[in-house]
């Protein structure tokens, strides 16, 4: 998962954090793929969920 990041906007990474009951360093980590557990899974999907868009970061 390291490779992909969703991107969001603030106040959603907020509503995240007041659904899923997690911090903001909990979600950021999940959603720049530093953390792959079944909570940043669940992060991961409810950004989607709410117009997260992913990048595939690539190497030069």
């Amino acid at each position: 998962m390291g490779n992909t990041i969703i991107k969001v906007d603030y106040a959603v990474r907020k509503e995240i954090m007041k659904i899923l009951n997690v911090t903001y360093p909990t979600i950021r980590k999940a959603l720049n793929g530093e953390s792959d557990t079944e909570l940043s899974k669940r992060i991961r999907q409810t950004a989607i969920a709410k117009g997260g868009i992913k990048f595939k970061i690539v190497d030069k």
